[in-house]
């Protein structure tokens, strides 16, 4: 599907929808297990699996990809902090081939806080809480 293809996403079907939910929380459960991994560059190549071809852009498939992983991760009962949604929405992106860069940035005053967010061609698709923050890495 090309961008201009998809600039019109069709609705999902209730089928539809259940299928991304069960790929959310597939995903969210992958993610939690390597997240236990202490490099997050190699914990983003492995969710990322073999990547050999282009990856392409298509910002609404990207955006209502966020979306679905915002809302099915805070209804339930899990970690849906910024880095466990970052790492889920940027395995459904990899398995979809579409480009994207996580990145975790942080910033010292008045506390100490980290924050972690997906660019999708340069600019953030989820929620972008990232003023103030400092990039520390990108992957």
């Amino acid at each position: 599907m090309s961008a201009t293809a998809s600039a019109a996403l069709t609705p999902l079907t209730l089928v539809g929808k259940a299928r991304l939910v069960a790929e959310i929380l597939g995903a969210y459960v992958i993610v939690r297990w390597r997240m236990r991994g202490p490099d997050i560059r190699v914990v983003v190549a492995q969710l990322r699996g073999d990547l050999t071809g282009e990856r392409r852009t298509d910002f609404p498939l990207t955006r209502r990809l966020a979306r679905a992983v915002v809302r099915t991760l805070r209804l339930l009962p899990t970690d849906n902090r910024c880095l466990a949604r970052s790492l889920v929405l940027d395995r459904l992106l990899a398995r979809r081939s579409l480009a994207s860069v996580v990145v975790i940035a942080a910033h010292s005053g008045p506390d100490f806080e980290a924050h972690a967010w997906v660019e999708h061609d340069g600019v953030p698709v989820l929620p972008p809480e990232t003023d103030g923050y400092q990039r520390l890495v990108e992957i």
